[in-house]
């Protein structure tokens, strides 16, 4: 099945983020499970994890409708050892909220070489 729907914000909590989708009437939708542009974010707590599980139960979406999209920052391709480090720790983190939030999807981008190396070598 296919779903349509919309980015919409998490401002104020990850919680909000079904409400948002819910408001406009969409049948799925991606979220930001933290601020993307920058590198850390507070743990997703327990009461906002139990929010945002209880929103989407009472809105109708299931995980199958809900794209959670990473960090901009990460580059899983970093040509440089301290970069990639730092965006495989970020990356692990995307995955540890999605999975704390009962997701099942996560839309990243793969990265880039930076012309630092070649895409083979960025790509293994």
């Amino acid at each position: 099945m296919k779903y349509i729907g919309a980015h919409v914000s998490a401002g104020g909590g990850v919680e909000n983020a079904p409400l948002n989708a819910k408001a406009i009437g969409a049948k799925a939708f991606a979220l930001f499970t933290k601020n993307q542009k920058q590198w850390n974010a507070a743990p997703l707590t327990t009461k906002s994890i139990d929010a945002f599980k209880k929103n989407c139960l009472d809105a109708g979406f299931l995980p199958e409708m809900i794209l959670p999209h990473d960090s901009y920052l990460i580059n899983l391709g970093h040509p440089e050892e301290e970069g990639l480090a730092k965006s495989r720790e970020a990356f692990n983190d995307e995955m540890m909220r999605c999975e704390q939030l009962g997701l099942k999807l996560l839309n990243f981008h793969p990265g880039s070489h930076l012309n630092k190396i070649s895409p083979a070598e960025c790509l293994s």
